[in-house]
Order: structure tokens, then sequence, then C-alpha cells
């Protein structure tokens, strides 16, 4: 059976009792036909919450279990940012141990010893070098990559051993 138009009206202007409530929106719950029945009056006038409500959730609000889940989600979230911040700083650390300490790794002693041979192209004699512009700009750009990147390793080199040494 649906609810009929008095009860809607009664609804609507917040004269039922809570038992009267609770059976009211258990039925809307299960009713679809119901359900639209009180959209439609909604849309027409909306719905004002019964004035008790207010308290009761402002009251549930203040006790004691509502609160500690409250501390508790609180305390949560700031574990997981103290956490991850914990893990930020361990990963920057690590990439800064990494890009300064690699620079004194010997990779030549990292690779296996093979015994393949490889035969090395002649060098131009030195009239054909001279006249190789390519080859001589390469070559100037290879060393002053060479030159610049140990330059800079150098200074982070020297800037680090700084930080970690208290600036001497």
């Amino acid at each position: 059976m649906h609810v009929s138009h008095d009860e809607f009206q009664k609804f609507q202007d917040n004269s039922m009792n809570a038992e009267e409530m609770i059976a009211f929106l258990k039925h809307i719950d299960d009713c679809d036909y119901c359900l639209e029945q009180i959209l439609n009056l909604e849309r027409k006038s909306p719905i004002q919450s019964p004035a008790y409500m207010k308290e009761q959730i402002l009251s549930k609000a203040a006790t004691p279990a509502v609160q500690t889940g409250r501390a508790i989600t609180a305390a949560s979230y700031r574990m997981q940012l103290f956490c991850c911040g914990i893990r930020t700083a361990a990963g920057v650390l690590m990439a800064l141990l990494l890009l300064f300490g690699i620079s004194e790794v010997d990779f030549a002693s990292l690779t296996p010893q093979s015994s393949i041979r490889m035969e090395l192209p002649e060098e131009p004699s030195m009239p054909e070098r001279r006249s190789n512009h390519l080859y001589d700009f390469s070559h100037n750009v290879n060393q002053g990559l060479t030159k610049g990147s140990k330059a800079l390793t150098n200074y982070f080199n020297d800037f680090s051993n700084k930080i970690i040494n208290g600036g001497k």
C-alpha cells in the first residue's frame, strides 16, 4: 500500500512523530512509486528537515565515540603524511648520495675482462687530419664536454663535502 497524500503533507509540515517518520522513510526506501511522488512534491516545494534533527545531529557529533573517530582519522592522516615525508626525504638523500658518489666509482673495473680484441681504425695522417674540420670540431666539443663535466663533478663534490663537514 502506498503513502497517502495526507502523509506526504504531514511529512512536509514536519508534524510526524519519530515512529511515523521512521515508517514513512522505510516505505520510501522500498517503494519506487512513492519515492517518485515525494521527489515530484519536493521539486514543487522543498522539504524542510524536522526541527529536532539539527539538535540530534549536533548532540551525536559531540559524543565521545564520534570525537574519537575523528581524532583517529586525523592522526592516521598525519601519520600517513609523516611516512610519506620520510620516504621522500630518504629518496632524495639516496639520489644525492648516488649523484655525488658516482663520480668516484671506477666503471672500468666493473666490466668483465674479455679476450676479444677490437682493431681500431688507423688515425688519419697529419695532412689529412688538418683538412678534416668536422673531425677537429667534434674532437674539440668532446674535449670541452669532458672538461666541463669534470669541473661540474668536482664542484658538486666540494659542495657536498662542505655540507657534510659543516662548511670546512
